[in-house]
């Protein structure tokens, strides 16, 4: 099959070549107010300490309270979160999680929200920050992770079924995770 030239600049792929697992990222600003954002371009970053990176624009209200507060919670996002997730970037804090309908509770061991209907959720303290262009990406110790029950006792695939990761493509465009395959 004959390659041809495709644009560097990731706002042109059509088709996204580098899909990002969709996460909500929640925050409390020095004064305690909640902040949610939408973020799709996050990875684990170390198993030694177990760490996470992810890249947020550096004036949002996200990276401002992480670098004010020195913690962020991870909350994965399920496809029935997927719509509001999408929706949510036309408003900003409380707005956001008021307009989005999301519920929101303190973590077990940092001070930062969890957002309720999450399945899953990774607690972290910030370990560092690198700019990058207009980017900051943040890198954060995982100090607690929590996940549904039924989750947490599935067998592999089915766990991975019951997670119901999405995945963003491009605008307006998600994956999900509907067939899953063993190396056998």
């Amino acid at each position: 099959m004959k390659k041809v030239d495709f644009p560097i600049d990731k706002r042109k792929w059509h088709p996204g070549l580098i899909p990002g697992l969709i996460v909500l990222v929640s925050t409390y600003s020095k004064d305690s107010v909640p902040n949610i954002a939408p973020i799709s371009w996050i990875q684990m970053a170390s198993f030694e300490p177990p760490m996470l990176m992810f890249s947020g624009t550096k004036n949002s209200h996200t990276v401002k309270n992480i670098l004010e507060t020195e913690c962020f919670c991870v909350n994965l996002v399920d496809s029935k979160m997927v719509t509001k997730v999408f929706n949510c970037i036309k408003w900003f804090g409380e707005e956001r999680i008021k307009k989005c309908g999301f519920n929101l509770s303190d973590a077990e061991n940092i001070k930062a929200p969890v957002v309720d209907e999450s399945r899953a959720h990774l607690e972290c303290t910030l370990y560092d920050t690198k700019e990058v262009g207009r980017a900051v990406i943040a890198f954060g110790e995982i100090k607690a992770a929590s996940v549904w029950e039924e989750i947490a006792t599935a067998d592999t695939v089915k766990a991975y079924q019951k997670l119901d990761q999405v995945m963003y493509m491009e605008d307006s465009i998600y994956a999900l995770f509907d067939r899953l395959h063993r190396i056998e």
